[in-house]
């Protein structure tokens, strides 16, 4: 089989057994671009592939100007409800918003592994060390503290009472903190875990691997009012950002150049970030029911009542299908 697409089409070995052959632009032109609004918590290597499809025009192809924006997760999710925004990032989060009454879905998956890494003052050198100190995390409540408190408990530390945290520490700033001394230990998302390893701090683990089944998955979420009257939308949304996801998975020297920029970052170094953002994506914009599952089930560490919700009731990979069937007959 081979590719004819206009004006550039790329070929390659499938990530998965249906995919044989993957255009980067769509044949046919649509005439003007709608303002998309995306809102995402913080810049972070697992939003890497939408900043990769942006700059690789992948989004503009399929008639969407798409803007990011960061914003807090409750307000995202908000802000996706009453349409101020026209999709979120927010996966893990969302979901299990969506299994207490919040009508949105996630549309497509970015990642399937929690994308945090533990990291501490170099004095700390093993768990234990911890009681009694301090450890910055996003918010009370958000998935980096949710995935942090089971991997404790699971270590014989009381979460609640042997630890403190320091909030609003997100990754940027979390790594700064650590430096100055303001925190013992943080929860950190690539590329500041490579960056406090070179600048000496000590990483304790990686919580995606520590912890499995504490699963997060960024994404495309949408409201299901935007899925009922945009389908067509949604679905040039989700075609984007596959692209963009596959792209990036198979075009290392682009990535990692990506990289670099939008991190400010010496190409040793994005070199090794990339590495890790490879662990932690999913190959085909898809998280497998029971990890969903284990994202509604963190909901028992907020103290939310355990949801009967199914994980189908959260997800719409309808359109996901739809373009991955469309992409293996390249169309």
């Amino acid at each position: 089989m081979s590719c004819t697409f206009l004006p550039i089409a790329v070929c390659f070995t499938p990530l998965a057994k249906w995919f044989l052959c993957l255009g980067l632009f769509l044949p046919f032109e649509i005439s003007a671009a709608e303002k998309i609004r995306l809102a995402i918590p913080t810049v972070a290597v697992q939003y890497a592939p939408i900043y990769f499809g942006l700059k690789q025009g992948f989004y503009s192809a399929e008639g969407l100007d798409l803007e990011i924006h960061s914003m807090r997760t409750d307000l995202a999710i908000a802000a996706l409800g009453i349409g101020e925004t026209d999709y979120i990032a927010h996966g893990g989060a969302a979901l299990r918003a969506a299994a207490q009454g919040f009508p949105l879905k996630l549309v497509f998956a970015l990642d399937h592994k929690a994308p945090f890494w533990l990291v501490t003052r170099p004095e700390i050198e093993n768990v234990n060390m911890l009681k009694g100190k301090k450890i910055g995390v996003s918010f009370p409540g958000d998935t980096p503290q949710l995935v942090l408190k089971r991997f404790l408990r699971r270590q014989g530390i009381d979460p609640d009472r042997e630890v403190s945290y320091v909030g609003g520490q997100f990754s940027p700033t979390a790594f700064q903190s650590l430096m100055s001394g303001v925190l013992d230990g943080a929860v950190l998302a690539p590329p500041f875990n490579v960056l406090a390893e070179e600048k000496g701090l000590r990483i304790l683990t990686f919580l995606g691997a520590a912890v499995p089944d504490a699963t997060t998955s960024n994404g495309i979420v949408a409201s299901d009012r935007k899925i009922r009257s945009q389908p067509d939308q949604v679905k040039r949304m989700v075609r984007a950002s596959l692209k963009s996801l596959l792209i990036y998975r198979q075009r290392k020297e682009p990535a990692v150049e990506l990289l670099a920029s939008l991190f400010d970052l010496p190409r040793r170094t994005a070199e090794r970030v990339y590495g890790y953002a490879l662990e932690i994506l999913t190959p085909d914009g898809e998280i497998s029911r029971e990890k969903v599952r284990n994202i509604l089930n963190m909901m028992q560490e907020t103290g939310q009542k355990t949801s009967t919700l199914q994980p189908e009731a959260v997800l719409d990979f309808s359109f996901l299908r739809e373009v991955q069937r469309e992409l293996a007959k390249g169309k």
